[in-house]
């Protein structure tokens, strides 16, 4: 009878919250509380109807109290970390989600807040001003100091987060969680051997590491790739949960042992696991390519006032995988040029007016351009230029260029094919490239780059200068030369020897980029077109006219 009494307070409550009366509901649910306190399902409906009511502060207690009494339970999860997130909560949100993303992992909920987390600057902004403000008190607070590392990387202060993370390792090197981030500042940096000792200590003592067991697999070479396969391969058998990171990590060491051929029903079994848990929408970036070329129409430019103090801006964009890094590193092999890595900056200051929250006129670009330089890592002084290299921006062209009337643009140009099979080789978990785990996707995204480029060379013109990555690769000194005049500084010859450059890499050409310039990658998917089809089938050949398509 009770249980009876309780099924239908709860219908009624949930009948009320469809038919558009959430204050019936939420007294149906009040009421749930006071005659079945302990009833979770209570708690969570008068969260739910708090969400609903954009009343997120007020529903956090009763996820809290949801998730206690059922801490198996994903939903309540799911809703605590959206409510936290929400009310602007970001350190607890980021913590809380990425603790029980491990219980979870597969859980598109928890997935969808840490990619909002992840996409925006201002939240990690926000996060090391936090930590910040703790590590006041308590300087050698190993968990807060790597939380700041982290968020340090992510905007670009790859000076401070190194020297977070240094502080850590020195304080807890046994802990694995400072180990691997210390092996991966070591991997940035050039130091494989130093990286790799590291990660082998860490599976010494926890042969189950998934992190480590991922980051190995893309270091280690042909001999060491079998034993290191069965270490993963007992990994896999252990884990509760289908994790993408030890399926691609057992892909990347088939690639090794048995070439790539063999290892690509693997990749598209990592690849499967992880678009499942963060699928791409196509409809949404259908929309956003209308909306923003819509704002900037051929000869009619919106630029800020004469903006040009400062370094200049070069902006290199492309579809990730293009040859991005490989400019930026040319580049800053100039020690007069600052390369400032992938900026989330862009992305930041321009969603308000993509969103149509704000309308994009010549004072915003001005201010655009303002925020840009406040918010931007510290570069060298007597720098005469900075790169920006996010591929990313080739959706933001036309704000940062006319944020930035002095600004230049290279655009990174490579066989959509080759780009492909680049990422769908690799474990890109960020929400940002959730593509790359669908071939369909990988061709849809890179249509809709090259109808982007279209848009900007026609509004911009002589502003961009596109930059074939065949052409490069194989006369790198003709076409840095061609960068250097357009950017209108001088060209050095250091910059035909990126691998060099000592600046630290965060990208998947992490270990490209350390060896000298190569054409060896050049029509690497013709052997393995037949893992590819429904990429090579969702790509438009008119789109393309520099490459020829069968």
């Amino acid at each position: 009878m009770q249980n009876q009494t309780a099924n239908t307070l709860k219908s009624k409550a949930l009948s009320a919250l469809e038919t558009g009366k959430p204050h019936q509901a939420l007294k149906k649910a009040q009421l749930g509380l006071k005659k079945f306190p302990k009833d979770s399902d209570f708690h969570a409906i008068a969260g739910f109807v708090l969400t609903e009511m954009k009343q997120y502060r007020k529903s956090i207690p009763h996820f809290v109290e949801a998730a206690r009494m059922k801490p198996q339970d994903p939903q309540f999860v799911e809703n605590l970390a959206n409510a936290l997130m929400q009310t602007g909560q970001i350190p607890k949100a980021l913590d809380y989600a990425e603790q029980k993303l491990e219980i979870f992992p597969n859980n598109k909920e928890l997935n969808r807040v840490l990619d909002e987390i992840y996409l925006k600057g201002n939240n990690w902004r926000q996060i090391i001003d936090h930590t910040t403000k703790k590590l006041a008190a308590d300087p050698d607070n190993v968990d807060l100091l790597s939380t700041r590392a982290r968020a340090y990387g992510r905007v670009g202060f790859d000076e401070d987060s190194s020297n977070d993370i240094n502080h850590a390792y020195r304080i807890a090197p046994e802990s694995h969680k400072v180990a691997l981030l210390k092996a991966v500042n070591l991997h940035q940096g050039g130091d494989k051997a130093g990286t790799k000792a590291i990660l082998e200590r860490i599976l010494n003592e926890n042969p189950d590491h998934i992190n480590s067991l991922l980051q190995l697999s893309t270091m280690v070479g042909g001999a060491e790739a079998g034993s290191l396969l069965k270490n993963v391969e007992s990994a896999i058998e252990r884990s509760e949960h289908k994790l993408s990171e030890l399926e691609f990590a057992k892909a990347h060491l088939t690639h090794k042992i048995d070439g790539l051929d063999a290892a690509m029903p693997q990749f598209e079994k990592a690849n499967a696991v992880q678009h499942d848990s963060n699928p791409y929408n196509f409809e949404s970036e259908e929309e956003k390519l209308g909306t923003v070329t819509r704002q900037f129409s051929e000869g009619n430019q919106i630029l800020a006032n004469d903006v040009s103090e400062g370094p200049l801006p070069i902006f290199v964009v492309g579809q990730p995988r293009s040859g991005t890094t490989l400019m930026e590193m040319m580049l800053s092999s100039d020690p007069n040029i600052a390369g400032c890595g992938e900026l989330m900056l862009g992305s930041d200051l321009s969603v308000n007016f993509w969103q149509g929250k704000d309308t994009f006129d010549t004072a915003s670009a001005a201010q655009f351009a303002q925020e840009f330089r406040k918010l931007m890592p510290p570069i060298p002084e007597g720098s005469i230029a900075f790169v920006d290299k996010m591929p990313h921006n080739f959706q933001r062209v036309g704000y940062l260029l006319s944020a930035f009337p002095n600004a230049r643009v290279i655009n990174m140009q490579r066989d959509p094919r080759d780009v492909g099979l680049s990422k769908w080789i690799r474990r890109f978990p960020a929400g940002g490239m959730r593509y790359a785990s669908n071939q369909k996707a990988i061709a849809h995204t890179a249509n809709l780059y090259r109808r982007y480029m279209a848009h900007w060379e026609k509004v911009f013109e002589d502003r961009i200068l596109t930059v074939p990555y065949e052409k490069l690769v194989a006369d790198p000194e003709t076409y840095s030369k061609k960068v250097a005049a357009f950017c209108g500084i001088e060209w050095s010859d250091a910059m035909m020897h990126p691998e060099e450059n000592k600046k630290q890499v965060r990208t998947a050409s992490i270990d490209q980029v350390r060896n000298k310039i190569s054409t060896k990658s050049v029509g690497g998917w013709r052997s393995v077109r037949h893992h590819l089809q429904p990429m090579l089938d969702g790509i438009d050949p008119a789109l393309w006219p520099e490459y020829e398509f069968d």
